[in-house]
């Protein structure tokens, strides 16, 4: 019974150090400069508080500092260390430790994943921009139809089948020369005519498959989409206009009949420019 009671009232490690150093009648801001530690990390070695100060090296380093300081015996305050708890916390540090190891290694690798998988994307869709454009935003042309040589009066209300479409061709109520039947992506007029009219038509042979597109002075988009070899484009707008190729050599331009040269442009470029050309 006694034993009992003299264990339960035995001083711990952290009143042990605390009562020393209240004996030397030193304060903890004193002995906080004295051990070049801070107020805090004492309070907390006082208080038993030593899950807050680090590993049990750091905790016994400062209570060996108490007891040199304060001519306390080492082996007797060493002896209130609570071993078991030094090597449970011991354990879980060195178990935390592995884990959080682990863990920074696996996020690396995933960063690496992530960024391999980003270029490869991105490496794709430029290769599929470069080389096709999107459906909803290709022009669709059809060829022109001319029927200037066949009879129109032995082909009234007969349907001509073009591009899975069927135009119906009706004779018309007065009696007027015989006129091809075309379908452009804008209306052609007479050079004279559209001069008068302040209107420009741009012509394009197409030699090979080209990307283009083209504003009118008026901002207005008279043309968009990828161009097939052999196809001739003809627009009609309000000068200037402004022109993008994506392969300028391979098109022969005419602004109002007349050649436009654009050799001049670097090659496997973009080559951007107004019509007329600036002088």
């Amino acid at each position: 019974m006694n034993d009992e009671n003299t264990e339960s009232t035995q001083p711990s490690l952290g009143q042990t150090l605390k009562t020393g150093r209240e004996v030397a009648g030193v304060s903890l801001e004193q002995l906080a400069k004295t051990l070049k530690l801070s107020v805090l990390q004492l309070q907390h070695l006082e208080n038993d508080e030593h899950h807050l100060l680090g590993p049990a090296t750091f905790v016994k380093g400062y209570a060996k500092c108490y007891c040199r300081e304060f001519n306390l015996d080492n082996d007797t305050v060493m002896a209130l260390f609570p071993e078991n708890q030094e090597t449970v916390k011991k354990s879980k540090m060195q178990s935390f430790s592995k884990r959080t190891e682990k863990e920074a290694h696996d996020s690396r690798l995933m960063l690496v994943s992530y960024i391999i998988l980003a270029i490869a994307i991105g490496s794709s869709a430029l290769w599929w921009w470069q080389n096709s454009t999107p459906l909803n935003q290709q022009t669709v042309t059809k060829p022109v139809i001319d029927l200037s040589t066949q009879d129109i009066t032995q082909t009234q209300s007969q349907p001509v089948n073009t591009d899975d479409q069927q135009i119906e061709l009706v004779q018309p109520e007065t009696n007027t020369p015989e006129q091809p039947i075309q379908m452009r992506e804008e209306p052609v007029s007479e050079p004279v005519q559209q001069e008068q009219n302040g209107l420009s038509t741009v012509v394009m042979l197409f030699n090979e498959d080209s990307w283009v597109e083209i504003h009118d002075g008026e901002g207005e988009k008279v043309a968009f989409g990828v161009k097939k070899a052999g196809y001739e484009m003809t627009v009609t707008g309000t000068p200037p206009f402004s022109v993008v190729l994506g392969k300028h050599q391979v098109v022969e331009i005419t602004l109002n009949g007349e050649a436009i040269d654009i050799s001049n442009f670097p090659k496997n470029r973009l080559a951007k420019f107004n019509l007329p050309l600036a002088e």
